[in-house]
């Protein structure tokens, strides 16, 4: 945004204003943007849900405001900030006021390390991604907040499962994404993005391979278990089903948002939407390549940029649109994804939540590091590190070696893990019946 900034003020216009001004247009232009952006998502993919899950289940959706319901989610949005602003008389009030900004605040953060395009992030720090989890983590706060303030015990247990359920499936989130750190070696996003160069094959792994921006993660095996496990886990996350057990309607009302109504209820809903579209957009970006795409590289080599600075601007723009549709489509493709695992899965209960999260998703997250590790060490280790044999290989076979020995380690390790879960499973739920029987006969005498 500096370099788009400077070059029409300064090269085109010619005024010549000092690089501090520029840096702070700059700054008010992203973050303006940024601001406008996370409500019109959430507008955008209410719709986008209801009118999915509807065909789903034979129906038609929102079809009365404007052409098609378009205008559905502003009605909707009218209605928030019109209806009246209820706080229970035992609630702590401050409490119970300030935990809907805390849920929302960390999410808006979260843009601040989410590359839209090639050169268009707001913040490129080199622990971007540590940055994102970091702060996603904080809604956990605000969710307390809500329960243990509203005096309410449905609100309170809703709480309760909802920070459960973060702390539980933040760790196979995070430690999916270590085995994509491990082949990269870096925390920061751009990098990230940067080393899906190539075309089914990362430049970075072989050279020489065509720049077609399709190197993406997802075709190799340490990638794509990466991929189900981080997107399971942001299911759970998102509070998306099956794992929305922390506002379970036919259990605890609505959980944590039980005594909101008005505008706090609308910001949970907006921190709940924008969560998920930012889950998405991380998943497409350290796995799907983000804005990477063909077209993308080859337009940016002639913009404006650090190592081309007599670019032409035209170039940024077309380099950025073709980038953030990338993106975007590839984002709204896993939010679908989300609303059909919505119309096609029950709720787990909480029991099986946990089990799943700890007994199952960990130990193959685990199992998946320690196949980044060999990736790693066929691909870029040699004689220095200890590794002898694969010096005399040709790149294109060392890459071959990793991903046959990385996907016999995955699959090896899949089956035996869903067996043993399997048969766990199957165990509990003999002896659930068994106290279910003896509890029923118990009863009848």
């Amino acid at each position: 945004m500096y370099d788009i900034v400077n070059s029409l003020i300064n090269v085109a216009f010619g005024w010549g204003w000092p690089g501090w001004v520029i840096a702070l247009i700059s700054h008010l232009a992203v973050t303006t943007l940024l601001f406008v952006i996370a409500p019109f998502q959430m507008l955008f993919l209410t719709y986008y849900e209801r009118r999915a899950i509807a065909r789903m289940q034979d129906r038609i959706g929102p079809n009365r405001v404007g052409p098609a319901g378009l205008f559905q989610p502003i009605a909707d949005g009218v209605k928030m900030f019109t209806k009246e602003d209820i706080v229970p008389t035992a609630a702590d009030k401050w409490v119970h006021f300030l935990a809907p900004c805390v849920v929302v605040a960390p999410t808006m953060l979260m843009f601040a390390v989410l590359p839209w395009g090639p050169g268009m992030v707001p913040a490129d720090l080199n622990v971007g991604l540590l940055f994102f989890f970091a702060i996603s983590s904080i809604s956990a706060v605000g969710l307390m907040m809500a329960g243990l303030a509203s005096s309410n015990k449905f609100a309170l247990l809703g709480a309760m499962r909802a920070v459960a359920q973060m702390v539980s499936y933040e760790i196979p989130a995070v430690l999916s994404l270590l085995a994509v750190v491990m082949l990269t070696g870096t925390l920061s996003v751009v990098q990230l993005i940067e080393a899906q160069a190539g075309l089914f094959i990362s430049s970075a792994d072989v050279p020489g391979i065509p720049d077609l921006g399709l190197g993406w993660f997802i075709f190799t095996p340490v990638g794509f278990l990466a991929f189900i496990v981080f997107f399971i886990a942001a299911l759970a996350e998102g509070e998306r089903t099956p794992f929305d057990i922390p506002e379970a309607d036919s259990e605890i009302v609505a959980g944590y948002m039980t005594e909101y109504s008005g505008m706090k209820f609308g910001l949970f809903y907006l921190a709940q939407y924008v969560l998920n579209f930012l889950l998405c957009a991380i998943a497409a970006v350290i796995f799907f390549g983000g804005w990477q795409g063909p077209g993308v590289g080859w337009l940016y080599d002639r913009a404006i940029s650090p190592a081309n600075p007599d670019g032409n601007w035209v170039f940024n723009v077309l380099a950025g649109f073709l980038g953030v549709f990338y993106l975007l489509a590839k984002t709204y493709a896993f939010f679908f994804v989300m609303v059909w695992v919505r119309g096609a899965f029950p709720r787990l209960r909480v029991d099986q939540l946990m089990d799943f999260g700890w007994k199952f998703l960990i130990p193959l997250t685990l199992v998946n590091i320690v196949s980044a590790a060999i990736w790693v060490a066929l691909l870029r280790w040699g004689p220095e590190q200890g590794i002898t044999f694969t010096q005399n290989w040709a790149p294109i076979l060392r890459w071959g070696v990793a991903f046959v020995v990385t996907l016999a380690v995955n699959v090896a390790a899949y089956i035996a893990l869903a067996r043993i879960f399997a048969a766990a499973q199957a165990e509990q739920g003999r002896i659930d019946l068994d106290e279910y029987r003896d509890t029923l006969t118990a009863t009848l005498r």
